[in-house]
Parts: C-alpha cells; structure tokens; sequence
C-alpha cells in the first residue's frame, strides 16, 4: 500500500486541523510514494525503536510524539537527531506523527481514557484537546484514584484533594496537562498525566483534585486504537515493548 494512500485514512480519522497551532504532526520522513507492508507504532523515535524497526523489516512507524519539532539548520550526523534521520533513511524507513489532533479527535487519547474511566456523556461536537465527563453515581477520590490505578496499570499516582472527596464530574486529559488547570475549574478532580509544582498549588487554590499518573501511562494505551486502523488497512503491525527502553520506574 502506498504510504500516502495510508496517510490519507490516518488523516481521515485523525485530522491534522485539530492539532495545537504550536504542534508539528504528519509526515515527518519519507516518500508518499514509498511501498509499505509492515509498520510499528510507539510513542516516540527513540535508538531501540529504530533498532527494533529495523530487526522487522518494517517500512514505517507511526508515532504520537513528534519526531522532528524544531527546525533543523544543518545535517551534522555528530547530533543525535540527525543520525537518526541518516539511519531511518538508509533503511527507507518513514515516519508520520500524530499527536494533539490524536488527542482532540474522536477515539483518540483522551475519548481513551475517558472510555477506560466509564465516563458518561464526555463527547463534546467542538475540537478540544480536553475532555470532561461523569459518573452517575459519586464515588469518592479514593477509589477514584483505585479506578485510575487499575486501568492504567500503574502502581502509583501523585494527587492532591482530600480522599473522602465525593467526586461526580471528571475531566481527563492525557500526557502534559498541568498548564491547563484553570480551565477543569469547574469538575471535581482534573486527570492527567504530569503537571508542575505551582500547578498542583493552583488546583488546590480553586478547590479542585487533581491527580497524575505518569506522561506515558495516561497516553500509551490508546496507540492500539492506530494499531488497529493500519491492520484495517491490511498492514502487518509488528508489536514489542522497545519504545519503553528510556523510561523506568522504581
């Protein structure tokens, strides 16, 4: 399958309208007109990411993350990056990144998590990168942050509120999403995966919970739903646990 007959349904699904004006998403390396059978998907381009593309045979890798955001002055292969870019292209590997259009879109990050929380009514008919939501029934922080444990698969969160709380309205946002606070104002208890120091001083100021859960954590479990996709496209999609290779918890 052509790679920009591939693009076409990724953005069909996801559009690149919806990202951030800040963002940079789509076609990052490559040819349109490249071939592709088999492809991988992660959360970023790291050296075992390429490595393992590589040991795969595969032709493309789908990314949330950008693989390229800042202009690139020169192509001096001591950098990082740049060698990069000489491997993946000497292997005619390419890359296309979605990323906060994969949070705004319908079924992407956040609807995700949203879905994994049973969260109701959080479909919103406007672009936003956030979502909000509710249970029926209030349950307090506690077993809230239980629930965000479990469906994340995470064994530790970091939170501020009182845990007998009772807590009804939700509002979620996956990865970096602590400079948003003031906007969840108006919900019980914001999630998102990492945010700064004053920021959860804010949230304690206007009364809000909020808990994190890890950049990671809160967005790698809706990278299946692009896994899914491309396999809808008849594309071999080869898995593995490589782009969790920089990234560790004790």
């Amino acid at each position: 399958m052509l790679l920009k007959e591939i693009i076409e349904q990724l953005e069909a699904f996801s559009p690149p309208h919806l990202a951030e004006s800040w963002d940079n998403v789509g076609l990052m390396l490559g040819h349109p007109m490249w071939n592709i059978q088999k492809c991988y998907v992660a959360l970023d381009i790291t050296d075992a990411v390429i490595e393992f593309a590589i040991q795969q045979k595969c032709q493309l890798i789908v990314t949330h993350h950008p693989f390229l955001m800042s202009g690139l002055k020169s192509i001096n292969l001591e950098d990082p990056k740049c060698r990069q870019i000489a491997t993946l292209l000497n292997h005619n590997i390419a890359v296309y990144s979605m990323h906060t259009n994969f949070d705004s879109c319908q079924q992407g990050v956040n609807d995700h998590l949203c879905e994994l929380l049973k969260l109701r009514d959080y479909h919103t008919d406007e672009p936003s990168i956030f979502r909000k939501g509710f249970y029926q029934e209030s349950i307090t922080l506690r077993e809230f942050i239980s629930r965000v444990k479990d469906v994340l698969g995470v064994s530790y969160v970091n939170y501020t509120g009182d845990l007998n709380r009772q807590i009804q309205s939700v509002a979620v946002v996956g990865g970096s999403g602590g400079s948003m606070v003031a906007e969840m104002a108006d919900c019980d208890v914001y999630l998102t995966g990492e945010a700064k120091y004053h920021e959860y001083q804010l949230a304690e100021t206007i009364n809000l919970c909020m808990v994190t859960a890890g950049h990671f954590e809160t967005e790698a479990p809706a990278l299946d739903t692009i896994r899914s996709l491309l396999r809808d496209l008849s594309l071999e999609v080869v898995t593995g646990e490589q782009y969790l290779g920089f990234y560790q918890t004790v």
